[in-house]
């Protein structure tokens, strides 16, 4: 299933959420988002809108990025140097397995 998921969203098929960030436009799924986010899912709940428009105006592009790459395929590769402000943006939008020691989470980090 993730796969078929990951699929839609590389190829932008019945994406139903734009999100901007870092100057970049993101399309996604609510239905991803909203499993794997409570943060997200409770804007969803709480402002119902056929197609939102999120302004992701404290994240990075780079780090908006990576974490849809986690929550559609559940890894994502991360500049070790990287790691510390990623994992706070993720901590914020309370993306679910990617809390707690970083040894356990499933991030590669990559040296320069």
């Amino acid at each position: 299933m993730c796969k078929g998921f990951h699929s839609l969203q590389r190829d932008g098929q019945m994406v139903d959420v734009t999100i901007a960030a870092g100057g970049k436009i993101f399309k996604a799924h609510k239905l991803v988002l909203s499993v794997c986010s409570p943060y997200f899912q409770k804007i969803f709940l709480e402002h119902p809108s056929q197609h939102p428009i999120l302004f992701m105006t404290d994240v990075n592009s780079h780090h908006m990025a990576g974490l849809l790459d986690f929550m559609y395929s559940g890894q994502v590769n991360v500049k070790y140097e990287d790691l510390p402000n990623f994992l706070k943006v993720a901590e914020a939008l309370q993306v679910k397995g990617l809390h707690g020691e970083v040894g356990s989470l499933p991030v590669r980090t990559r040296r320069r």
